[in-house]
């Protein structure tokens, strides 16, 4: 079998395709007809589009001939350069740091808290479903709880998080303009920047700082090295605004899926077994990251594709988790898929996503929470969705639902059951991935 080339120029169909639209219902038929094609096509841009998922998986772990992001082509003063676009060896050192608070041995030391923000959160939104007849369910419960876990994490108080949530939205928006997508991200919002460098400054003038995120990067050292102020500024920024966007977008795009056909919700009230599998069936079906960009800095072959040093590419995680060489029904929604976690949702290699584990938590905990105390979730009648206008993103910005709340007592039983079952939970059925 001869190695796949890139593709020769695009059909008119498939041309109409912007890897830069996330909000296209038709970009996962352009993506199809594109991997008929060959593992890879050049875009309007310019840049080398991936679009199968062998490829896409090789790429990413190709870690010593890729560096940067979208607005970083990797030519960032360090210091301004966010953890996803450090290269080797560095990155794997400061990776270190964000592992102490993201994986599994401290990320489940937050899930009771995330358990009772929930809870909290959901009443409210019950109230107004009571009250209105629907509710903005992004807006109640799926958008303010990543803030929250953010601001646990960090150790910052917990008053600040919808500002939290509206720092990470302008920040986004801003890194969206042209002029703008190249500077750093710590030069973006200077109210966000402000609010965080006294919290750096509170630690540092501290006689006992609190065993925090934030605490944990400025007293470590890489390479025989302290991190410089502007950088923890720069990889806190970072960790806010990733851990907001994406897990907002995982919990909505998972909560619209439940409510677009409600026999889906049945089945998972019928059989809890199947909440991993919804939530990793969830992050194949409706990408939270649609694409990752990236530089090469050496020459090499992708899936038979030559990339060549200087070479600008797209990695379509959109559409590698859409691929019918990996996936039967690729296009459908289904709660009982084989082999779940076999997506790149969270990227792949030595640089997956460190939350990875911390944004499955906070899904597990607010489906079980919907399950206990929603008895049916339906989309209100009149509802379009209606999408995060982030272009590397997929998610609803807003989110109307009708919510039928579960018996009181049944809701009460449940919630205990839940917190007998957690306490049984073993740390066997952990993955690698997970402990990255």
């Amino acid at each position: 079998m001869s190695s796949p080339q890139i593709a020769a120029p695009v059909e008119p169909a498939a041309a109409e395709v912007d890897p830069f639209d996330s909000s296209s219902e038709n970009r996962y038929a352009a993506f199809a007809q594109l991997r008929t094609q060959g593992t890879a096509a050049k875009v309007e841009s310019g840049q080398t589009f991936f679009v199968r998922q062998e490829a896409v998986l090789q790429g990413l772990r190709s870690v010593d001939h890729f560096v940067g992001s979208f607005g970083d082509v990797g030519q960032s003063k360090e210091e301004d350069t966010l953890l996803a676009a450090i290269p080797e060896p560095r990155h794997g050192k400061i990776r270190k740091l964000f592992n102490s608070a993201l994986a599994y041995n401290h990320a489940s030391q937050v899930e009771p808290f995330v358990r009772r923000y929930s809870n909290d959160r959901l009443e409210e939104s019950l109230a107004v479903c009571r009250q209105r007849g629907e509710v903005e369910i992004m807006e109640t419960f799926a958008r303010r709880t990543p803030s929250a876990v953010i601001a646990e994490v960090l150790g910052i108080p917990n008053d600040r998080i919808d500002e939290f949530a509206r720092w990470s939205d302008e920040i986004l928006q801003r890194q969206s303009q042209t002029d703008a997508l190249n500077a750093p991200i710590a030069d973006l919002h200077p109210e966000f920047t402000a609010y965080l460098e006294s919290c750096i400054d509170e630690r540092l003038g501290a006689a006992t700082p609190p065993n925090d995120m934030i605490t944990r990067l400025l007293r470590a050292e890489v390479d025989g090295e302290r991190l410089s102020h502007r950088a923890v500024l720069t990889q806190t920024i970072f960790l806010i605004v990733a851990g907001n966007e994406t897990t907002r977008n995982l919990l909505g795009n998972l909560i619209y899926r439940l409510a677009e056909d409600p026999a889906r919700y049945a089945a998972l009230r019928a059989n809890r077994a199947l909440i991993a599998n919804a939530i990793e069936e969830s992050l194949r079906f409706d990408s939270p990251v649609q694409l990752l960009a990236r530089t090469c800095t050496g020459a090499i072959d992708v899936d038979g594709v030559p990339v060549e040093k200087g070479d600008r590419v797209l990695y379509s995680l959109a559409s590698a988790n859409r691929d019918e060489r990996c996936f039967d029904a690729p296009d459908v929604f289904r709660l009982d898929r084989p082999r779940p976690r076999d997506h790149v949702a969270f990227g792949a290699g030595p640089h997956v996503c460190p939350g990875a584990f911390l944004a499955r938590m906070e899904a597990k905990v607010t489906l079980e929470t919907l399950l206990d105390r929603v008895q049916r979730i339906e989309l209100a009648p009149d509802y379009v969705f209606d999408p995060n206008p982030v272009f590397w993103a997929l998610g609803p910005r807003t989110l109307r639902v009708r919510l039928v709340p579960a018996d009181a007592t049944n809701a009460r039983d449940a919630t205990n059951g839940r917190t007998s079952e957690r306490g049984a939970e073993s740390a066997s059925n952990r993955t690698s991935e997970d402990r990255a």
